[in-house]
């Protein structure tokens, strides 16, 4: 839907942003509102849908709602594989639909998914691709039978979707290369976009004692997070501080938790995490990176983290250079921490906000991702 700019004259072309998932996690559906936020506030002709069943729980108004499916709760295959392949087809169908009102599609990227090769094949405006992750590391770490199946499907499906794409998008440089390794055509259009979080000058309380240091740990605890190396490191130390892990904690971890100094919180919201924020003095972002063969990541817990004041722990490289004051690449060694802890408690909250401010405002990532692709060849 070519528009014409008033005051410039020049064409606005319009972008739709999409994802579809049966239970989209709370960080993703927020993640794509802030871009949505961004979009609104820097007034370029952007829009951000996910895709879902019916019946999910969340008022954000970037959900698009599919009326016949509804996401059934359990973990049964049979319970998950038809309304996948339902949604995933839906979905796909309302991509079509929209061809006549969009421009350029750019589609986060679904694992061997043979709806979306259909789609990128078929669509007569440009598709876009944003990858998270490298996608066939991460899926060997599920059980050995269906790690093994995914990740052949993906090898397959995946590469034939990324060749017809018009160009590949990724969150860190090193999944932008892992991705263009995966097509034939090497010269496609790349750009990195690393995730963002809208920036608020909010007063932030500081409840931190003067002695013992305070951590705390927000997660769904997948492997790469690395909490079973964390907790380990935790029985053979004997530093005083305290852990707070705020998400549901894997059972086989449950025989490291007894230790005092970990505290176990469960599911939080927003509101109690900050409240929670307020008396740490570091967050922990991921320790086991490797697992998905990665060095690099730019997570949105580490600039959520960073607006609440915490400086961050983690052993991947993020976006920030390597002097910074709030970043310290860590693998979970204790002592590390400790003394990392000490190192910036002299910071107050606000200061850390500010100086991580450039290196994680959305604003400015979207609009240089919005000029990118409105200034490609043949679009």
């Amino acid at each position: 839907m070519n528009l014409k700019n008033s005051n410039s004259g020049k064409t606005v072309l319009h972008i739709l942003h999409s994802a579809a998932l049966l239970s989209p996690s709370f960080g993703i559906i927020q993640q794509m509102q802030h871009e949505q936020n961004a979009a609104n506030q820097l007034g370029i002709s952007w829009e951000v849908k996910m895709y879902c069943p019916y019946n999910i729980n969340s008022c954000y108004n970037i959900i698009y709602r599919d009326k016949k499916i509804k996401n059934e709760n359990g973990d049964k295959f049979c319970s998950k594989i038809i309304p996948w392949i339902k949604l995933r087809y839906n979905y796909i169908r309302w991509l079509f639909q929209q061809q006549d009102h969009v421009d350029i599609f750019l589609l986060r990227y679904y694992v061997h998914d043979p709806f979306q090769l259909w789609f990128v094949k078929k669509c007569k405006k440009p598709v876009f691709f944003l990858h998270h992750t490298m996608e066939v590391p991460e899926l060997t770490q599920y059980s050995k039978f269906i790690g093994l199946l995914r990740s052949i499907l993906e090898l397959i499906i995946g590469r034939y979707a990324i060749d017809n794409a018009k160009g590949i998008i990724g969150v860190t440089k090193e999944i932008v290369d892992y991705e263009i390794s995966r097509t034939k055509k090497t010269k496609k259009t790349k750009f990195i976009y690393p995730n963002g979080i809208l920036i608020s000058n909010n007063i932030l309380i500081d409840k931190r004692k003067k002695d013992i240091p305070e951590f705390i740990f927000v997660a769904n605890f997948a492997p790469w997070h690395g909490l079973d190396i964390l907790l380990k490191n935790i029985t053979e130390s004997n530093h005083q501080f305290v852990l707070h892990l705020v998400g549901k904690v894997p059972p086989q971890l449950d025989r490291f938790t007894n230790d005092p100094r970990v505290r176990l919180h469960g599911v939080l919201s927003q509101e109690q995490i900050k409240q929670l924020s307020a008396q740490c003095w570091v967050g922990l972002a991921s320790f086991a990176l490797y697992r998905n063969k990665m060095k690099q990541a730019c997570p949105l817990k580490v600039r959520e983290y960073l607006m609440l004041g915490l400086p961050v722990c983690g052993d991947f490289e993020d976006v920030f250079p390597v002097d910074v004051k709030f970043y310290k690449k860590n693998e979970g060694d204790i002592g590390e921490l400790i003394n990392f802890a000490f190192l910036v408690r002299d910071l107050g909250k606000e200061e850390v906000r500010e100086m991580a401010k450039e290196w994680i405002d959305k604003k400015l990532f979207l609009s240089k991702l919005y000029y990118h692709l409105t200034a490609c060849d043949d679009i």
